[in-house]
């Protein structure tokens, strides 16, 4: 129990610390875009400079340890959302950045301990059900150093100021940053699209500089009294929100968006599948839309309740529409009820995917090829 405490308290002290990078906000960080993957930059921001969008997933946007004598733990965040303004046309003596906001969804901030993440969710610590996210908002920047300015490429080291809005409480808080700034290049295409901005810092707070209590002195062996955080936020002129493929209606991108963001980073299965069947009730005679819900309900990384049923509905209709004969929509089919451990059935599917492959693009059709494979080899094994 006294363990639990003191992850509680070091936990907390995360969300304290989360804000330090020069870029999130208060009660007056805006308000999350339709999709939920960004957000809605003010106009006088706009008419600052250009915007950097963060882009959400990948690598680890957010580490937070607490290094005690007999528990080390790190909680990981990778589901930042934000922006970043930096100047349109950068003179001397001119800060690199110029505003900042990121919200953090509190569902999102993870150990990886059984027991311990519901603990930080709960009511003790960040209460998740009345506060939902942990924002920041950039107030200054202050000794910025150009270090290096080649090929397009420009990096800084500077101090920024910033608002921390952790369980209704603001907090002042000041960190060293390195950003670069990276124009777009084929080689850039490889992290995203668009010109880059890279946020990054590493630092040492006490919890009590964050308004926190330290861990009482009995709790010292399993809660330290500073954490390091580490962060690092990679940002693009491109919106995360932005619809590069023509085949999807915008509509239908941001709903299905609205849908993950609910499900995976705010872990709210109810309000998630309720909007998305809302949503499904107006693509029901669209297949390809329905193969693309159903696909990333079983396939997203960080849902923590995948509703079976939803996706078989979503799955079934879709191929119902394409005779069962388009290679993708079985592919799914397929790999539901490997989801669901009936592996015989999965290869079927696998299998009629397969003698249709041909309709997909190269990269697909070797996947579901590559996937029938290994299904067929798991039923081999099964039966041995």
């Amino acid at each position: 129990m006294l363990r639990n405490e003191t992850r509680v308290l070091a936990l907390t002290m995360l969300a304290a610390l989360l804000p330090t990078p020069a870029l999130l906000a208060a009660d007056d960080v805006p308000p999350r875009s339709t999709g939920g993957q960004a957000l809605v930059v003010p106009k006088e921001h706009l008419d600052l400079g250009e915007v950097y969008h963060v882009t959400p997933g990948g690598d680890t946007q957010l580490i937070c340890q607490s290094d005690a004598p007999l528990l080390r733990t790190a909680f990981v965040c990778n589901r930042v959302v934000g922006y970043v303004v930096a100047p349109f046309d950068p003179q001397e003596n001119q800060p690199p950045i110029l505003a900042g906001a990121l919200r953090i969804p509190v569902a999102s901030l993870r150990c990886g301990i059984d027991g311990l993440d519901e603990q930080l969710h709960g009511p003790p610590m960040l209460n998740q059900a009345e506060y939902p996210e942990i924002t920041v908002r950039l107030t200054g920047v202050s000794d910025a150093k150009l270090v290096k300015d080649e090929n397009g490429r420009r990096s800084y080291t500077l101090k920024a100021a910033a608002e921390l809005h952790v369980k209704g409480k603001t907090v002042p808080l000041e960190a060293p940053l390195r950003i670069l700034f990276a124009p777009f290049t084929w080689g850039t295409m490889n992290r995203n699209v668009g010109d880059l901005l890279v946020v990054r810092t590493t630092f040492e707070a006490k919890m009590t500089d964050l308004g926190l209590e330290a861990p009482p002195a009995k709790l010292s062996d399993f809660g330290a009294a500073t954490v390091t955080l580490d962060l690092f936020v990679l940002c693009s002129t491109m919106s995360p929100e932005k619809n590069l493929d023509p085949r999807i209606k915008l509509e239908q991108h941001l709903k299905q968006l609205q849908f993950l963001t609910l499900l995976r980073d705010f872990n709210d299965p109810d309000k998630a599948y309720g909007a998305a069947r809302e949503h499904l009730r107006t693509i029901w005679d669209d297949a390809q839309a329905l193969n693309r819900l159903a696909w990333a309900t079983l396939t997203e990384a960080g849902i923590e309740r995948r509703d079976l049923g939803f996706v078989s509905g979503a799955a079934q209709r879709a191929n119902e529409l394409t005779d069962s004969k388009d290679p993708l929509c079985l592919y799914t089919l397929a790999r539901l009820h490997y989801e669901k451990g009936d592996i015989d059935v999965a290869v079927k599917w696998a299998r009629q995917a397969t003698e249709h492959a041909d309709k997909a693009r190269a990269e697909e059709a070797a996947e579901i090829r590559a996937t029938l494979q290994r299904y067929e080899a798991q039923a081999e094994k099964a039966k041995s």
